[in-house]
């Protein structure tokens, strides 16, 4: 993450050293011993964190490297959408990671909550997949994840559930 994180620790202090510190970190990852238990997946975090610059060089090592998975949020509240569509001029949510080369078979989004009818239907082609956690959604008061109309389109959807446990 590059860009207008709130939590400035997490900042990388360029695009050029996110690439760098993610090249390292799936380097670190597949030198451990077989059987891995863990497996690098690509995570710029939401749009709005990332400049158009890292959202490009990693659609660039997902396209290199067919092994990696990827994981983002897209359209959790309508602030973020907004925000997003600032940031990305003439381009739906979705589009900004499809145009990027980081929308595929091999992506997971998270929340999915306000996606536009276009935005289902790209999702859809390309192959991509939602997970939803409605405890999360319901906490952060964020929306409803529409699971129905997204399994009626043929999206790919999973659906978890943090319990909250109260002492």
């Amino acid at each position: 993450m590059d860009r207008n994180d709130l939590a400035p620790a997490y900042k990388d202090p360029s695009a050029a050293a996110s690439i760098e510190a993610t090249h390292a970190l799936i380097s670190y990852i597949r030198a451990l011993p077989e059987p891995r238990l863990v497996e690098p997946v690509l995570t710029p975090r939401f749009a709005i964190s990332c400049t158009n610059e890292l959202l490009c060089e990693l659609g660039d090592m997902a396209r290199k490297d067919s092994t990696l998975r990827i994981q983002t949020h897209i359209s959790e509240n309508q602030n973020e959408i907004d925000e997003t569509l600032k940031l990305f001029p003439g381009e739906t949510y979705a589009q900004v990671y499809s145009n990027r080369g980081l929308l595929g078979p091999r992506t997971i989004l998270a929340h999915a909550v306000h996606l536009e009818k276009s935005e289902i239907y790209l999702v859809k082609a390309k192959n991509a997949g939602v997970s939803h956690c409605p405890t999360s959604n319901f906490n952060l008061r964020s929306g409803i994840c529409p699971v129905g109309k997204l399994l009626d389109n043929g999206i790919k959807v999973a659906v978890s559930f943090r319990l909250l446990v109260r002492h």
